[in-house]
């Protein structure tokens, strides 16, 4: 059997795998028809809807459109809907979108079951939500109004005389700030001063109080003796008593004043202690730092390592792929490959078996490279996923198809849509991996299905680290290096 026999006889099965596994996972109905209850309903208008599209109650595909006609100036379609999923007297229906620009689809709202269930070929109420449209209008109004205020501004700064007064604003600004940093500079030596000539007091008069009252005291027992004996030395002490008071009521006005001062603000300490501008910044800073971490947090981060042998050439392919996910249903690959799929040269020879008889021989060889892989991989409903970007250092894009949560993969790559010598049309790769103990896979497929010279099989395998993996090793590799 010749080789291009057997890659068709391969190509063509696995495309009926691939269709078999679709209809078993999408539930699709090839002869017959699926046991399914037909509602209708009114829209003003229903731009980006059409047949096949989705039936959808909390999110969940529950059914699809199956008709959309005119009726007196309003789009009557028809969905649906399995038997097991009842529709209530009180449902009703709107059109929404998965995201901005998504598919349209049908948010079917089941109602309450104490309405009794809706007849058969009954009429849904509908609402009309908001289309994109609505959303152009409000952002061409709120256009209009920035536009009238960068004319106003226009107006105000604009020409020679507002460029000098935005000159003006600016140099004021920058002296400014310089005033105030160096006032901080100046001042910072004097708030350190007075904080620890602060602390000395207090730790002083924590010490001195007690001893001060004990003075106090045995001084008050001698005043009573000296009043009681009526000895001469009575005036001079009392004078003596009455200038300690009056100096201790000075310093205790002065500690007063300092601490109304620091409460009203007033000072550099009162402004560092009772600014709320600072605080706020701090807090900001906070909040920030928190939502960065929340961020880092919420992205999944997966690895993929893998190999492969070339049946045809002798020589294998090699690659390290890295997924960021920031969601579940998109995400970002950066890979680089050790790969024989490298320059394509092509080399002639001219032998001559019989004189006079020469024979030409074509050979077509590729040289092995570094090559670097950049895509954006879109998952569409649970099963299908769509990638585009530079593949191998090339441009290219691919569809695959998962199914047993992601075990099973089938998948076409097309890439490297030049041509050359050797290599008259893109290059396409199929490829078939099944995960068969923890991550750990194996894959095998045919690559380079158009060009002849260059068509190989190849088997392998590989294994994927999913975002928890990563984290367990991280915090081995942790403990190790404690």
């Amino acid at each position: 059997m010749k080789l291009e026999t057997k890659v068709g006889i391969f190509f063509f099965a696995a495309i009926a795998i691939l269709g078999l596994l679709i209809i078993r996972t999408e539930k699709m109905v090839v002869f017959g028809k699926k046991n399914t209850n037909q509602y209708a309903m009114d829209f003003e208008q229903v731009a980006g809807l059409s047949v096949q599209s989705q039936v959808r109650v909390a999110g969940v595909k529950v059914g699809t459109v199956d008709e959309i006609r005119l009726e007196g100036g309003k789009a009557r379609v028809i969905i649906g809907l399995p038997t097991d999923v009842p529709v209530y007297a009180d449902a009703s229906v709107q059109l929404s979108s998965l995201g901005i620009l998504g598919e349209k689809y049908v948010d079917l709202n089941q109602g309450k079951p104490a309405a009794g269930l809706m007849a058969k070929n009954g009429v849904i109420p509908s609402r009309q939500g908001p289309s994109l449209d609505d959303l152009m209008e409000t952002l061409a109004s709120i256009g209009k109004d920035v536009k009238g205020i960068t004319g106003a501004l226009n107006e105000s700064i604009g020409g020679e005389e507002g460029q000098q007064k935005l000159d003006e604003i600016v140099d004021n600004i920058r002296v400014l700030t310089g005033e105030f940093r160096s006032m901080a500079q100046e001042n910072h030596g004097a708030i350190n001063a007075t904080m620890a000539n602060a602390q000395a007091i207090s730790a002083e008069l924590r010490e001195r109080l007690p001893r001060m009252a004990q003075q106090f005291e045995n001084l008050a027992r001698n005043l009573n003796e000296m009043v009681a004996d009526g000895r001469p030395e009575m005036k001079g002490m009392m004078s003596d008593v009455r200038k300690l008071a009056q100096n201790f009521q000075s310093t205790s006005e002065n500690l007063r004043l300092i601490t109304d001062k620091i409460n009203r603000g007033e000072g550099t300490i009162g402004k560092l202690l009772n600014d709320e501008a600072t605080v706020k910044k701090i807090n900001q800073a906070v909040d920030n730092v928190n939502e960065m971490m929340g961020g880092l947090k919420a992205m999944e981060l997966r690895l993929d390592m893998s190999a492969a042998r070339w049946s045809k050439r002798g020589d294998g392919q090699s690659g390290l792929s890295i997924e960021l996910a920031p969601q579940k249903d998109y995400w970002y690959t950066l890979g680089v490959n050790a790969t024989p799929d490298g320059k394509i040269k092509e080399t002639t020879t001219t032998t001559s078996t019989t004189p006079g008889t020469p024979v030409t021989v074509k050979k077509v060889e590729t040289d092995k490279s570094f090559t670097v892989s950049a895509e954006f991989a879109k998952r569409l409903g649970d099963h299908v996923v769509v990638s585009g970007g530079i593949v191998e250092s090339k441009g290219g894009a691919g569809v695959e198809y998962r199914a047993l949560d992601d075990r099973l993969r089938v998948g076409a790559l097309a890439y490297d849509f030049s041509k050359r010598e050797g290599k008259q049309n893109p290059r396409y790769r199929l490829t078939t991996s099944y995960e068969i103990w923890r991550g750990m896979y194996a894959q095998a497929g045919v690559q380079d299905i158009a060009n002849p010279e260059l068509r190989t099989f190849f088997v392998g395998g590989g294994i994927r680290w999913k975002d928890e993996d990563m984290k367990k090793l991280l915090g081995l590799a942790g403990s190790a290096v404690k």
